[in-house]
């Protein structure tokens, strides 16, 4: 039993001691991997035209390493977030990051990212603009009411069932939404995307994203 017990104890401590750029990376291996497989690749890119890449890389390759290196980008602003907010990923067990972003595909575009990291008993917002680096992270009421009463009902309805411990509901309500957008709800233009990063580091799926829009506010009052 010992023999056992010592090789699992230290895996566990291993994966509990990763930083959150580490979980993220690992958990978003799919990014890439996609591009691994050839018949996809030949789906999404031009097999026709010959390439003659300056890198010196094939086309399969470029996307394979793209993906790589936006996940590392994204990766380093969570954990910047972390920073700035003043959080200590490595004294938690778990932690939910929401990041707000603009859908409008009209002039000017909207590059601001508002958003909150939630921990046990404690909410702490944040904003930047990733069309302003110089900008830095803003510290902001991330729930504080906004003159969208649908963006704001979509928020408070998001925050309450994290701080709830109800993370099920918001896949659900993710699942109900693209269905109903593949239905009835085809020509609905959502203008607001929520990425709901949740992160255990007891649970085998250290990860999970959850994708929402205002607009489950209008399918839920339906």
């Amino acid at each position: 039993m010992n023999k056992i017990f010592i090789p699992i104890f230290l895996l566990s401590s291993l994966a509990f001691g990763q930083s959150l750029e580490e979980i993220y990376i690992e958990n978003s291996k799919g990014e890439w991997e996609i591009y691994e497989n050839e018949k996809f690749v030949n789906q999404v890119t031009d097999t026709t035209v010959v390439y003659k890449l300056k890198n010196g890389k094939n086309p399969q390759q470029t996307l394979i390493d793209n993906a790589k290196e936006s996940v590392s980008k994204r990766a380093e602003k969570l954990s910047q977030i972390l920073t700035e907010l003043e959080i200590n990923f490595a004294e938690l067990d778990s932690l939910t990051i929401i990041e707000q972003r603009s859908l409008n595909q009209n002039l000017p575009f909207d590059f601001a990212k508002y958003g909150a990291v939630l921990t046990k008993g404690e909410i702490r917002g944040f904003s930047y603009d990733s069309a302003k680096k110089s900008d830095g992270i803003k510290k902001i009421d991330y729930f504080a009411t906004s003159k969208n009463e649908t963006l704001s009902q979509a928020k408070q309805i998001i925050g309450n069932l994290i701080l709830s411990g109800k993370t099920n509901y918001l896949d659900t309500i993710a699942k109900v939404e693209t269905e109903m957008f593949a239905g009835p709800l085809k020509d609905l233009r959502p203008k607001t995307e929520f990425e709901i990063l949740i992160i255990n580091k007891h649970n085998e799926q250290q990860l999970r994203r959850i994708y929402l829009h205002e607009t489950f506010v209008q399918i839920m009052n339906q």
